[in-house]
């Protein structure tokens, strides 16, 4: 009788097609821990691992780890199958009589399955071998006729069930007892299944024709609590008369199977951390999304969700803080969003949600909505307490003529604005965005130009002491002198310095050029006072900052008392806080003046002005060119004096002001009524005709 086997096709797609050697590792741990006989062979057919059975068996002599897999292949079939395994995909499975070291011939099974990466490339070829000897034997004892025969060969060690519609007589194969006692019932085949299984299988038999043959996988329902897979196959006979004669069923315990399979998904369809699905599990899952779309019309939503500020909280609390962040998150995901959304971790603090089934944009934000509520709720985290926000971007795929793909990028764009509009929100892509994001895209690959070309210089603006009527300083201000457009402001390349990496560049660049202005000033004998900085956020992430600011001012030998550091108070009091604070009290130790700039603008606290060490009060100049606030600069001024701080108010423009503030008792100004800001070749002449 010729044995036709079952096949399953096996193909995993790794999380991230970037990192195959993370993956290869994956699978190399699993095979060597797998409790059959198996192998993993990589895409230059190197054998990279093998399981104790593997070993025990000598299925592979000679031939060690690293060896080329094709020597163990003596058959040019199977050499032929492993060759289109790795370069398509294909399966493979066959039955074979084997002699292993001389021993008797036993009957063996072997298959090859692959490992595919995102890109369809194969990444690895799982072999497995199984002794099936014994069950060949039992089940040509077992088997009553031919068709009985075929099907128990097809599926593998299995029970067979024979009900006689006629007569009610049932038979039983008997080859496992543990099935047969669990998979025995009279009239309704679902009182063994687990009731979680029962709707799903009550809908598969309804659907079932006379004749035809049916495949199940289900729970059974034991009573004893133990989880047990089953797959049965079930078909119904007709005898002469075309009527229903016999109801065969073939049972086999698949549990080992089902953990294996679920084993092999977690690694390469689930985010370990949070136990969300992850970028692959989300790809393929969108696909679906798409797919129902074009074919149905189905509205659907994604939305792309962004921790704000989450390096930071790496930074400052640490990571187990930021992976409880993460689990956190992952949690309110599931209680905002419902449970046939797909949720996923993108990778880092980056989390995807496919809406399937919308009627309109408010049903998409609903949830987001709540989600919003569920971040406002603090974290507890190693006895301590932190606030956390999220930035969020939203699409919706409605129109059938559009490419549904744009909508990761459409989510995308979506959330850079909401980022872009101060974070903590929610934003809906509109088509208008596109073209922002594309002008913000060009303006940074400009300024990294700009960088390399040198063409980014620090104009200096005075500050004027009130009282004595002198210059105590002035403030270095970017400017970009740009090759087409003249001399640029902050305001034309503001992007810039809210992206990272460019922020942190032109913070050293304007840093060391101002200490090597001092030099030179200092060289000249040009009195100028202090010169005062703005450090960034990114500026202070390193940790070292105050030892690199102490370092350079040695190297260009500039003293301390020279500098002044102007930091804003969304960078003082944001994440990282404790890092800021700590980096200019060694800073102010040392004799670096400390100004807090922009001050109102922010949400600096009183508490938080007498914790941290600041020598300057800022006042923003909307405060400053605006009547109606002249209650709030009084209060700042007098907040400043009573904590010994000398306040500074930007901004002045007229002799109006400037009469007012100092009414007011404001210490210093700085504005246009004195001086724009200035090249630094211009400095040395200003200070020598101030006051003429």
């Amino acid at each position: 009788m010729t044995r036709t086997a079952v096949r399953t096709q096996v193909s995993i797609t790794t999380p991230d097609a970037k990192t195959p050697d993370v993956r290869m590792d994956a699978f190399e741990t699993f095979v060597r821990h797998a409790p059959f006989a198996a192998a993993l062979v990589d895409n230059a057919f190197r054998l990279t691992a093998v399981s104790p059975d593997w070993e025990r068996h000598g299925l592979s002599p000679d031939l060690e780890i690293g060896d080329d897999f094709r020597r163990a292949l003596h058959n040019a079939e199977d050499l032929e199958s492993l060759e289109r395994c790795v370069a398509f995909g294909e399966s493979f499975s066959r039955y074979r009589s084997i002699s292993l070291n001389g021993a008797e011939p036993r009957i063996w099974r072997t298959e090859f399955a692959a490992t595919a990466m995102e890109t369809g490339r194969t990444l690895a070829v799982i072999v497995t071998a199984r002794d099936v000897s014994g069950y060949a034997e039992t089940a040509l004892k077992a088997e009553r006729d031919q068709q009985r025969l075929k099907m128990a060969l097809e599926l593998d060690d299995l029970m067979v069930r024979e009900y006689d519609l006629r007569t009610g007589e049932i038979y039983c194969s008997g080859t496992s007892p543990e099935l047969e006692k669990w998979c025995l019932f009279k009239t309704d085949p679902l009182e063994i299944v687990h009731p979680d299984d029962r709707e799903k299988m009550a809908e598969l038999v309804r659907n079932r024709k006379d004749g035809e043959a049916q495949v199940f996988e289900f729970r059974l329902n034991r009573d004893d609590g133990v989880e047990t897979w089953v797959r049965s196959v079930g078909k119904k006979f007709l005898g002469a008369d075309g009527k229903p004669e016999r109801l065969v069923n073939l049972f086999k315990d698949i549990t080992d199977r089902r953990r294996h399979t679920e084993a092999v998904e977690n690694l390469a369809f689930r985010d370990s951390l949070t136990g969300l699905p992850n970028r692959a599990y989300f790809n393929r899952k969108f696909q679906e999304a798409v797919d129902a779309s074009e074919m149905m019309g189905e509205l659907f939503g994604l939305i792309m969700i962004d921790v704000d500020h989450f390096k930071d909280i790496n930074d400052t609390l640490g990571h187990d803080a930021g992976d409880a962040l993460l689990k956190r998150l992952a949690e309110m995901l599931h209680a905002a969003f419902r449970s046939g959304d797909t949720v996923a971790r993108l990778g880092g603090d980056e989390f995807a949600v496919i809406l399937r089934g919308l009627h309109s944009e408010a049903d998409m934000m609903r949830p987001v909505n709540a989600l919003q509520d569920l971040l406002r709720r603090p974290i507890e985290h190693g006895g301590r307490s932190f606030s956390v926000s999220a930035s969020i971007g939203a699409a919706l795929h409605g129109d059938p003529d559009a490419d549904p793909h744009h909508m990761i990028k459409n989510a995308d764009i979506a959330l850079y604005r909401a980022k872009d509009e101060g974070r903590n929100r929610s934003v809906v892509f509109d088509p208008s965005m596109r073209s922002a994001l594309e002008q913000r895209v060009e303006l940074l690959r400009d300024v990294r130009a700009a960088i390399a070309a040198n063409e980014f210089v620090l104009y200096y603006q005075p500050i004027v002491d009130i009282a004595s009527h002198s210059v105590s300083g002035f403030e270095a201000l970017m400017r970009w002198d740009h090759p087409e457009q003249g001399v640029l402001t902050p305001d034309r390349f503001l992007a810039a310095f809210e992206d990272q990496d460019l922020s942190l560049k032109l913070g050293d660049m304007a840093f060391e050029t101002a200490l090597k202005q001092m030099r030179e000033w200092l060289d000249q004998g040009v009195e100028f006072g202090r010169v005062a900085v703005n450090i960034s956020a990114a500026q202070f992430r390193s940790g070292r900052l105050a030892q690199e600011v102490q370092e350079r001012l040695a190297r260009w030998n500039v003293p301390c008392e020279r500098l002044t550091i102007e930091v804003t108070e969304n960078v003082y009091m944001g994440w990282g806080s404790e890092m800021v604070s700590d980096t200019v009290r060694q800073l102010h130790r040392a004799g670096v003046m400390i100004a807090l700039d922009d001050f109102g603008t922010g949400y600096a606290s009183l508490a938080n002005l007498r914790q941290f060490p600041i020598d300057r009060l800022k006042i923003d100049k909307s405060f400053v060119q605006n009547a109606e606030d002249a209650a709030i600069v009084k209060a700042v001024i007098t907040l400043g004096s009573s904590m010994g701080m000398k306040v500074v108010a930007e901004g002045v423009e007229d002799q109006g002001q400037l009469d007012a503030l100092a009414d007011y008792g404001c210490d210093q100004i700085q504005g246009y009524h004195f001086s724009r800001p200035m090249p630094a070749g211009m400095v040395p002449g200003f200070l020598e005709g101030f006051g003429r």
